[in-house]
């Protein structure tokens, strides 16, 4: 080989060579990156991992059951009667009661009484033609008429007193359960306190007598029953033959089961606990983002926007309080579990991810194989060209010598 050729030979190997590093260099810094990236998806299953979700316990036999919070299966009324208490949320920034958008309508109108507002919700309302009226019989002995009576229809729509307030009266099927259970001691001395009250002019106290009568009637089941089945009866038929007879009205409801019973005493304490916040606002107001799912309950009362609160059923804190799942006592049923879904998920994705990334890994070794076995070969070609280019010059030397 000519020297002239060898140099030509030498110069195409070294630029291939320069080339090979180039590669080699780009395959290493994507090995990095895959480096990088196998980092980063293990934080993120790691992440899934520690991962925890507010959780409701419901009965399962003698056990309890946690199932994924949401705003339904916590603050509305449980059908299947197997939640273990019952919740609230209140806005954070208000201190008002969050509620469903109906809640939100009928507490406007019969915020006056929480028994009103109890048959409303279980749609005992007056409708257009007056169907149910307000469960009083046509001749009612009362002076102030109709109107006033709060159970099962608007007061507020009626006359005021002279200082401007609602007069709120018993209605005659409260009064008619009344005269069946008068020998009840605390029953009939509450009764009396309501009628000395209505002698006299001040508002207040017949507001309380009434209230502190309704509260003893309406804590017994039974005659929450018997207060429905009054309600059922045709009140535009003489109240004594409507009783006799059992005149019912067509189209009223004819069941008030447990369920119903339990419903009703749910709408009895969610309106106490509206009064106690001061108030409630309708979820469409207080989200425009209001999901009925895990991720917005979560998101609400971690981020500390909303508040918990639970019902006590008995005891000297029976009532409304504040709660959370961190101080959640066992009775509260409230706790932060791992999301499995999400676990789940993320591990899939994991798995995914990292078998990617350990194929183009395994590839970019493969090529850096190749690569540095054209480099060997190029490096030993190289070193004969170079050895060729060296003998030449000699052989040169020689003859000029």
């Amino acid at each position: 080989m000519g020297l002239s050729a060898s140099q030509v030979k030498l110069l195409g190997i070294t630029s291939r060579m320069h080339d090979i590093e180039l590669q080699a260099q780009y395959i290493m810094n994507e090995k990095v990156s895959l480096a990088t990236q196998e980092d980063a998806a293990y934080e993120e299953y790691n992440a899934a991992l520690d991962a925890k979700k507010i959780q409701v316990g419901y009965a399962n036999g003698i056990s309890t059951k946690y199932i994924d919070a949401t705003f339904s299966n916590v603050c509305g009324f449980d059908e299947s009667g197997s939640r273990r208490t019952q919740y609230a949320l209140t806005d954070a920034s208000t201190g008002r009661m969050i509620v469903e958008d109906d809640v939100y309508e009928n507490y406007q109108d019969y915020s006056n009484d929480k028994y009103s507002f109890a048959w409303a919700m279980l749609g005992f309302v007056e409708s257009e033609d007056g169907t149910y009226s307000d469960f009083a019989w046509d001749n009612d002995d009362f002076s102030w008429g109709n109107w006033g009576k709060c159970v099962g229809s608007n007061a507020t729509d009626g006359d005021v007193t002279s200082d401007g307030h609602v007069l709120c009266l018993m209605t005659d099927v409260e009064r008619e359960v009344y005269n069946n259970h008068s020998d009840d001691t605390k029953l009939s001395a509450a009764y009396s306190e309501y009628e000395e009250a209505l002698e006299g002019d001040d508002f207040n106290k017949q507001k309380d007598a009434l209230k502190a009568f309704r509260d003893i009637l309406y804590s017994n089941s039974s005659w929450v029953n018997e207060i429905y089945d009054y309600m059922r009866l045709d009140k535009s038929v003489d109240k004594d033959e409507s009783i006799m007879n059992q005149v019912y009205l067509s189209d009223f409801p004819d069941e008030f089961d447990e369920t119903t019973q339990r419903k009703f005493q749910y709408y009895v304490n969610l309106f106490e606990g509206i009064q106690q916040a001061g108030g409630c606002i309708p979820t469409s107001r207080f989200s425009k983002e209001f999901s009925n799912d895990n991720d917005w309950f979560n998101s609400v009362v971690n981020s500390g926007k909303a508040i918990l609160n639970v019902y006590n059923q008995s005891g000297s804190k029976k009532g409304w309080q504040e709660t959370s799942v961190a101080t959640s006592i066992n009775e509260n049923y409230l706790k932060e579990g791992q999301d499995d879904t999400r676990i789940k998920k993320a591990e899939a994705k994991y798995e995914h991810e990292l078998s990617q990334i350990k194929r183009k890994d395994a590839q970019f070794d493969k090529d850096l194989s190749k690569l540095e076995t054209e480099r060997n070969a190029l490096t030993k070609e190289k070193e004969s060209i170079d050895k060729v280019i060296e003998d030449n010059i000699d052989r040169t030397f020689k003859i000029f010598s």
